[in-house]
């Protein structure tokens, strides 16, 4: 238990930041609390930020799609395509130009998808690290060459025109220029634009946000599969292998160089981050044997651990197991402490 939020410890852990909402939890609060701490020394050093937000136009008759090379289709391989061309590696020279002529020296693009009326709507987040702030004139004269890039590209890769909302740039207000690290680029979850949300959280923390207004985010379609909505089980299969292999984030050649000069960064990888056990107090723990036996082959049972602890702490527990059938002191065991080992606790 850590305060009033059980959890279990000693388990395996998948590291899928896509489609585990337990992992996804653990690396994208690792992911948001970086970014909030490289763009604060950023800033402290005299460079500037923005964001720029590439979207797709989208119907619910398009699928979701993959990037996988065999079957590569539908919006996500539309979307990266256009990346590529547009500002990825095959972007050329003219790209290159842009980014000297506005000072861009590096960006952290992060993948985000929700699903709505409209069908699936895949989109990236670009932070971009600027040697210098931008005006809001700079910031629309890069939008504009931006936009451009993204229309063509889009197009080239198979998918509708965007319209002009498909490439948006934001920087901060000037008067909230030395605070930034602490402000939304863009509106998102009914939050008005520069509300108080740090900009890891709008970069990392999607397992973090709900749809707006009819959209919802993929772990509140997994949330509708799991309580057996028949529209939502294929839905969220169809994400599932969609997000396949797509990373969540990305960073820029060079910039973590360049970062790095500045402050201490997380070299984790996602797996390490997933793994790394959270602490708090113990209050059963559970044998191999009887986790995979009595826990594990039973739906929802592990679920039910925790809503007991939650709600009971131990004595909860202990009335729970014992209306599975299972003697505590021989089945589940009171925990040492801390909880370790290759056993499996709450």
């Amino acid at each position: 238990m850590n305060g009033p939020v059980a959890h279990l410890a000693g388990v395996a852990t998948c590291g899928k930041v896509h489609l585990c909402p337990v992992c996804a939890a653990k690396i994208r609060a690792a992911r948001a609390e970086e970014i909030d701490t490289v763009t604060a020394a950023w800033q402290a050093a005299g460079h500037g930020l923005a964001m720029m937000t590439l979207t797709l136009r989208h119907y619910r008759r398009m699928p979701l799609g993959t990037t996988r090379k065999r079957e590569r289709g539908g919006l996500v391989a539309v979307q990266h395509d256009a990346w590529i061309t547009a500002f990825g590696n095959r972007a050329g020279k003219m790209w290159q130009r842009l980014q000297a002529d506005h000072g861009v020296l590096g960006y952290v693009r992060v993948w985000e998808c929700t699903q709505g009326e409209n069908g699936w709507h895949p989109h990236f987040h670009v932070l971009l690290f600027t040697d210098r702030p931008w005006s809001v004139d700079r910031a629309e004269a890069f939008e504009e060459a931006a936009r451009a890039r993204w229309v063509r590209s889009v197009e080239k890769a198979g998918g509708y025109r965007p319209n002009d909302r498909g490439c948006k740039v934001d920087v901060p207000r000037p008067k909230d220029a030395q605070q930034f690290a602490r402000y939304l680029f863009k509106n998102q979850d009914g939050k008005a634009r520069f509300e108080r949300w740090a900009p890891g959280d709008e970069m990392a923390r999607a397992d973090m946000k709900r749809g707006r207004k009819d959209s919802r985010a993929p772990f509140e379609v997994a949330e509708g599969a799991a309580a057996g909505l028949a529209d939502d089980v294929p839905l969220w299969h169809e994400y599932e292998y969609a997000a396949h292999g797509i990373r969540a984030m990305y960073w820029s050649n060079g910039l973590r160089a360049r970062l790095a000069v500045l402050v201490d960064l997380d070299e984790r990888t996602d797996d390490e981050i997933a793994a790394e056990e959270v602490g708090g107090q113990g209050v059963a723990l559970i044998p191999a044997e009887t986790w995979y036996r009595s826990v594990l082959r039973h739906r929802g049972r592990a679920l039910a651990l925790l809503k007991a602890a939650e709600a009971s702490g131990s004595p909860g527990v202990k009335a729970l197991v014992a209306s599975w059938g299972l003697q505590w002191g021989r089945d589940v065991l009171d925990p040492p402490d801390p909880v370790g080992g290759p056993q499996r606790g709450v």
